[in-house]
């Protein structure tokens, strides 16, 4: 096992994760490390969102440092077939900067017929292979590539 792995919490906010994001950061001072909007997504390419006014400032993604965890939100949840409700708004992120690790996490997970495969992991704007699944007891779980946790 690497020494970059890393697991964080992920929640999906339904539209108010800058309103989430502030809460965090005064009642918890939690550090803002990151912030990316579909007005950046954009503008890095990514033509998968329609910019309008009224999303524009959405959050694709965020990350937080609260005390030594981190909790990542954005405005949607995981699977964007599914409506919002409590209980589809939490995943778990399984990052690494090692890419075969990612890699053989994914296909392992993929060989039990009980697992289903959300976002089937491949290479995009932010990552050379990302992902999602459900396992078998409704945990959605986000697999991620990224380099800067070297």
């Amino acid at each position: 096992m690497s020494t970059t792995l890393e697991i964080a919490i992920f929640l999906s906010m339904n539209g108010e994760a800058q309103d989430a994001i502030n809460f965090y950061k005064r009642h918890f001072n939690a550090e803002q490390l990151m912030i990316v909007t579909y007005e950046d997504l954009a503008k890095m390419g990514d033509k998968s969102i329609e910019i309008n006014d009224e999303n524009k400032n959405h959050i694709s993604h965020s990350i937080l440092k609260i005390g030594k965890t981190k909790v990542m939100m954005n405005e949607n949840p995981m699977d964007t077939n599914e409506k919002y409700k409590s209980g589809n708004n939490t995943s778990l992120c399984v990052q690494s900067a090692d890419l075969e690790e990612i890699q053989q996490f994914y296909n392992s997970l993929i060989t039990d017929e009980r697992v289903r495969i959300i976002v089937p992991l491949a290479s995009n704007i932010f990552s050379k292979a990302y992902g999602i699944i459900e396992d078998p007891f409704g945990i959605q779980i986000q697999l991620c590539f990224d380099e800067r946790l070297k």
